[in-house]
This record gives C-alpha cells, structure tokens and sequence, in this order.
C-alpha cells in the first residue's frame, strides 16, 4: 500500500509554509502525484456560484480574488518544481473548509494546517470542519514544522472506530517507520484488561511492521497531554483517531483530538 494522490491546502493569507514542504516531500518518497488546493469566498455566495457560471462576470472584487488564488497557484508551482510535472492547481471562490473537503475525493491523504491564518470562515480552513467531512485521512502540520520523517511514530490506540481506520490509512508512514509504538491511555474505569493492544500489533506485524507495545496511565494529566509528552521520545508522528460522537461535544468540553490539533507540535494523522 502507498499514497497514490496526496493533496495539501494552500492559505490564501500566508506564505506558502512548512505544510507544501512537507507535501513535496512526501509526494517525492511516493512517488505520488500532489494537489494543491485552495479557496476563497465571497461576503456573498451567490456571487460564487454566478461567478462560475458567467466567465464574462464583471465584479472587480471578485477578479481580484481570482487573481490572488492564480498567484497562488503559480507560487505553488514554484515550490514543488523538483515533482517533474505531477503536480497540480485547483481553486474556488468557495469556502476554503468545503472545497478541500470536496476536492479530497481526489486524494488519498489531505493534508492541512493546524491553525486558521484569518478567522474569516469566508478565506480561513477549518481544521476540525475537515477531519470530518473530507472522508479521507488527514495530516495535520503544525506551524512551524517544515519536514516529516517519520522513523519513529505512535500510533494513539483507543478499541474505538475511528482508531481502526486510522491505523489502516497509516500504513504507508507505518511500514517505513523503524520504530512504532502502540500507546494506550488507560482513563478511571476503562478496562485495563483490553486485548486490543495485542491483536494491533499482531495486525502490524502481519504486514511487516515491527511494534513497541505500551500503556501509559496518567494520574492527574489529560489524555491528549499524555500523547504530546512523545515528544521527548523522539517521535515524530502521531496516529489517531478522530475522537468524539459530535464535533459540537468536542469543542465544547475540549476533547483529545481537539488539544492534539491546538497544541500538538508534531505532525498528526487523524482517520475519521
């Protein structure tokens, strides 16, 4: 298994960034062809919609964000020259949160930041918004990170859904990883006695993937605090799923993949 087609978003509001470094990267270890995608509404929707389908539409305001996204397009051309042609430019006068989730159907792995660069909902992405409406795994680079190697990876092991999927669309960074480790983080009441840990190790190995099972269990820290703490053991990516029956709950109470996206300062996988 590996990642085919991998699409990472482009902010209209800020450089280019680590994220479509990160994205050319890997494109180049794949060998896979990279999207990049970005979009940008106006006050008004209906004005998009008219605009796509009137190419004589006279609106200054919106020629000029039509410019601005096929200057940024030709930015990202630039920055991901050493693919040799397989990359590709697509955007919208849309909301950026709907069209990367829209456009993903194209792509086997999003990537994306972890933080709005405008809080406009109208030119800034959703990070959350994303994770569940794109319908495929989700990366997730934090600012400031510009490079992923992922020798040793985690892999935040909950018996639930979204973790089992995540595992499986991990693949590809799991079988070049030369560690990963299985954490567990054991809550007040959660059973201890779980054999899940178990059979996913089994599962990896069956695919050639070498584990280091372990469990932590946190006195009087978050479950998210536990797995950021991987820092100090050399990982450099975390594998998860994204928790929560309703994004409103997440948000509202502060859930583990919500403090993964606001703090973690390592890159994130997240399968919802």
């Amino acid at each position: 298994m590996s990642y085919a087609t991998l699409m990472v978003h482009v902010d209209g509001d800020a450089e280019l960034g680590g994220r479509v470094s990160v994205a050319a990267e890997l494109a180049e270890r794949y060998r896979a062809h990279l999207i990049g995608v970005a979009g940008w509404a106006p006050m008004s929707l209906f004005l998009a919609e008219q605009a796509r389908n009137d190419a004589a539409q006279p609106d200054f305001h919106l020629q000029d964000m039509k410019t601005l996204l096929d200057q940024k397009g030709k930015q990202f051309y630039a920055a991901v020259r050493k693919l040799n042609g397989r990359a590709e430019w697509r955007s919208e006068l849309d909301l950026p949160t709907e069209v990367v989730a829209r456009e993903a159907r194209a792509a086997d792995l999003v990537i994306i930041g972890n933080e709005r660069e405008n809080r406009s909902p109208f030119r800034a992405l959703d990070p959350g918004s994303v994770l569940l409406k794109a319908g495929r795994p989700v990366l997730v680079v934090p600012k400031g990170v510009a490079s992923l190697s992922p020798k040793h990876v985690a892999i935040a092991w909950k018996d639930v859904r979204e973790a089992r999927r995540a595992v499986r669309d991990a693949l590809p960074f799991l079988q070049e990883a030369e560690t990963v480790m299985i954490v567990e983080v054991i809550e007040s009441g959660e059973d201890r006695t779980s054999r899940g840990i178990k059979d996913v190790a089994a599962y990896l190995a069956r695919h050639g993937i070498k584990t280091i099972a372990e469990r932590l269990r946190p006195a009087d820290v978050t479950v998210a605090n536990s797995l950021l703490r991987l820092k100090d053991e050399n990982i450099s990516l975390i594998v998860s799923g994204a928790y929560g029956h309703s994004r409103l709950g997440e948000w509202a109470f502060g859930g583990v993949t919500h403090d993964l996206l606001a703090e973690s300062p390592i890159c994130c996988l997240f399968s919802y």
